[in-house]
């Protein structure tokens, strides 16, 4: 990238992964079929972060299953070939409800083939996976820290015994010699206590879902004024939305023209989603709107000229972070673990978390800069060396290598599923 990452009143440490050649890797079949069941809280989630994982698993030979409280996504994932798990879990509070019921769900499915790799995602994953993996005797692994979400950061005396419990069960009862960690930030691994796992090399630091560069653009940016920012996320408070808001009114009182586009959905089955008259109130105050849910990415970033995300923790780091800086846009976001990190690694901007003030300085100062456009490459630059959807794909291979015991080999292309493979 060929420069530091420069901040606004603070100067953290951040944690870069060391661009690589990527190799990939093809499993040599030596005997029956593998197979690997992956398991998250619900179906859209995993399709909209994971699923190019599943594809590229079946393309390599493995039985394949999804496990998932199911809804809209279930009839695609049955067209595409996977055999699908239904489990009746409830999203809603710190804790979805059900989760003993779904580990039954998923050990008896475990129990077809006990060689199965069980890949869970999530806190959610990583609960349901180690009770049905106890309770099936499967014991291979691996599971996928997607950042602490809501409990990393509420004060309530459940999240915060959420916390302590969810580091303890992680460490004393999850892990084991076959047992393998992906997390998206480092500091999840210490949050979890996976010392010990990470003394033993069982842990990788992955750049997130994953993002197929192939199908997002860099496009040049828009005039400006006005500064065109856009926070995409989920509404809810977690990810600082009403901070965004406030900043924005704050950079406009002091003359900046500056506007925020807010787009993504409400999510009801969080136990902080933003409501529909909180939305009101944010697009009622000028130059904020509110788009809802996306379809366009490439169209949608090539209107903006920075994306931002005042989050107040518990990420990974956010795949919609990742795709702004894959179509060449700069970050700003906050001093958290997961997009500090990515602010380094994509020469933007972070400022402390639940502070208006700080942000709205930070965009006074970016509308002012005349290399907007160089940072965008740079981040895109970034994206290409480690936060695409191969880089993950090789990372996994590994790991369900080592736990399988099935050979893999090198190879300079791995088919990519939905996408004509260039170059």
């Amino acid at each position: 990238m060929g420069r530091q990452s420069r901040y606004l009143g603070l100067s953290p440490s951040g944690i870069c992964i060391a661009a690589a050649r990527p190799v990939h890797l093809r499993f040599v079949d030596r005997g029956p079929r593998m197979r690997i069941v992956y398991l998250a809280n619900v179906d859209w989630f995993f399709v909209s972060h994971f699923l190019h994982l599943a594809q590229r698993a079946r393309q390599q030979g493995w039985e394949v299953a999804i496990a998932a409280n199911m809804g809209a996504a279930r009839q695609r994932l049955i067209d595409e070939g996977f055999d699908v798990i239904d489990l009746p879990v409830r999203r809603g509070g710190v804790l979805p409800l059900g989760l003993f019921g779904a580990a039954g769900i998923v050990a008896k499915n475990l129990q077809r083939s006990p060689d199965t790799i069980l890949h869970g995602f999530g806190l959610f994953g990583i609960l349901v996976g180690t009770v049905a993996g106890l309770r099936s005797g499967v014991r291979k692994r691996v599971f996928t820290i997607t950042g602490r979400g809501y409990s990393a950061v509420s004060q309530s005396l459940s999240a915060k015994l959420i916390r302590l419990v969810s580091g303890l069960f992680c460490s004393s009862i999850a892990d084991s010699s076959s047992t393998r960690w992906f997390a998206e930030n480092k500091a999840d691994l210490f949050s979890c206590r996976l010392n010990a796992a990470m003394a033993e090399g069982r842990t990788a630091v992955a750049g997130g879902a994953g993002v197929d560069l192939q199908v997002l653009d860099a496009t040049p940016l828009p005039l400006s004024p006005p500064l065109k920012c856009a926070l995409v996320a989920r509404m809810i408070w977690s990810k600082g939305v009403d901070v965004a808001v406030a900043a924005v009114g704050l950079a406009r009182a002091r003359g900046l023209d500056v506007e925020l586009s807010l787009a993504g959905p409400l999510d009801p089955d969080n136990p902080r989603s933003l409501t529909p008259d909180d939305m009101r109130q944010f697009t009622s105050q000028p130059g904020v709107r509110w788009l809802g849910r996306i379809a366009d990415i490439n169209g949608f970033w090539a209107t903006q000229h920075i994306a931002v995300l005042p989050s107040r923790g518990g990420e990974g780091i956010p795949k919609a972070l990742i795709e702004a800086a894959a179509c060449g846009r700069p970050v700003l976001t906050t001093d958290v673990p997961g997009c500090r990190e990515f602010a380094v690694a994509t020469d933007g901007w972070c400022v402390p978390p639940d502070d208006a003030q700080a942000l709205a300085a930070a965009l006074l100062a970016i509308a002012a800069t005349k290399d907007l456009s160089q940072r965008g490459a740079a981040a895109r630059s970034a994206v290409a060396a480690n936060y695409t959807q191969d880089k993950l794909w090789e990372l996994s291979q590994r790991f369900y290598s080592e736990l399988s015991g099935v050979q893999a080999q090198s190879s300079d292309h791995v088919e990519r599923s939905g996408h004509e493979t260039r170059g």
